[in-house]
C-alpha cells in the first residue's frame, strides 16, 4: 500500500508543483493580492467588469501580485501570465474571449493577456492600450488611476468592439522606399486615430469645470442589457476627482452576435477559456 501511495505521489508531483505557481482566485473580476486598490476603487472596477460580462458575455479580470518570484521566478512574464490565464480558465471555453490585466508593482511590469479567440491582429491594440492608458499613471506611482483608466480603455477599445465583431484596426501600408522601419512613423498616427474615441479621450481631456487633466473617472451602469435581437443601453456617470463636476449620459450598447450570450458561465467561476499568449506587456 505504501508503495502505491509513493508511486501516485511521484506521478502527481509535477502537477502539484505546477499548481503552486498560481494563486487561486477569490473573484472573477478583481483579485488585488498586492493590496494596491482601495475598497471603493475595487468595487467600481468590479461593477464595470460585471456590466461588461452582462452586456457581451466577455469575462475580463484584474489581478495584482506584488512580485512574480513568489509564484514562478523561472518563467518569463509572458509565460507566467499565459499560465495563470489558462490555470483559471478565463473566458468562454468555445470563444476563448477572456481578458486578463496582470499588474506586478514590485517588479514594475504588467501584462494585458488576451484569449486565443482574439487573434494576433489585436496584439497591436493591446500594446497601444498598455502604453497609452496604463503605463503613464504607473510611472507616476498612481496605480489606482492607472488600473482604472486602463480597464476602461480595454473595455471600450478591445472588449466591446470585439464583442460587436469589429475587426482590429489595420496598420497603414508602407510608403515606397520607406525602408523596413516604416511602422515606426505610422504607428503613432494609428494610435491617434484609435484613441480619439472612447475612454482615453474622455479621461485625458480637461475637466469642463476645473480644467484639470486626467482627473475624470467614469462609471457605467447597465439599464437594459443588449440581446441578439435588440440593442441595450447604459447610464454613464463622469465625475472629476478634483472638483464637484458630475455628468450623466446614456450610451447605446450594440446587439450581441449570434454566437454570444449575456453570460458565459456561472457568476462565481470562469468559463474555461484559454490564451495562446496573445496580448502585450509593459514596464515602468
Amino acid at each position: 500500500m505504501k508503495r502505491i501511495v509513493a508511486t501516485l505521489a511521484l506521478m502527481l508531483w509535477p502537477a502539484l508543483v505546477a499548481a503552486q505557481f498560481y494563486p487561486d482566485y477569490n473573484s472573477i473580476t478583481v483579485n488585488d493580492f498586492a493590496d494596491i486598490l482601495p475598497a471603493d476603487s475595487e468595487a467600481a472596477i468590479s461593477a464595470q467588469l460585471d456590466a461588461l460580462r452582462a452586456d457581451t458575455g466577455i469575462e475580463m479580470t484584474v489581478v495584482t501580485l506584488t512580485r512574480q518570484a513568489t509564484y514562478d521566478p523561472d518563467a518569463s512574464l509572458e509565460e507566467f501570465a499565459t499560465g495563470l490565464f489558462n490555470h483559471w480558465g478565463i473566458g468562454n471555453a468555445e470563444r476563448n474571449d477572456g481578458i486578463m490585466v496582470l499588474v506586478l508593482p514590485g517588479d514594475r511590469v504588467m501584462r494585458l493577456e488576451l484569449g486565443a479567440g482574439f487573434g494576433k491582429g489585436w496584439d497591436d491594440v493591446a500594446e497601444a492600450v498598455v502604453q497609452d492608458a496604463f503605463l503613464p499613471k504607473f510611472r507616476e506611482g498612481d496605480y489606482v488611476a492607472g488600473i482604472t483608466q486602463g480597464v476602461s480603455a480595454t473595455i471600450d477599445v478591445i472588449a466591446r468592439p470585439f464583442a460587436a465583431n469589429a475587426p482590429p484596426p489595420e496598420p497603414a501600408k508602407p510608403a515606397k522606399g520607406g525602408g523596413g522601419l516604416w511602422w515606426l512613423s505610422i504607428f503613432p498616427l494609428g494610435l491617434a486615430a484609435l484613441f480619439l474615441q472612447g475612454t482615453i479621450r474622455r479621461k485625458l481631456r480637461k475637466c469642463p469645470s476645473c480644467a484639470a487633466r486626467g482627473t475624470l473617472q467614469i462609471e457605467d451602469r447597465t439599464i437594459d442589457a443588449a440581446t441578439r435581437s435588440s440593442k441595450g443601453k447604459k447610464e454613464r456617470v463622469t465625475r472629476c476627482t478634483n472638483c464637484d463636476f458630475r455628468e450623466k449620459s446614456i450610451v447605446v450598447l450594440p446587439m450581441l452576435s449570434a454566437t454570444r450570450s449575456s453570460s458565459s458561465s456561472s457568476s462565481s467561476s470562469f468559463g474555461g477559456g484559454s490564451s495562446g499568449g496573445g496580448g502585450a506587456s509593459g514596464k515602468w
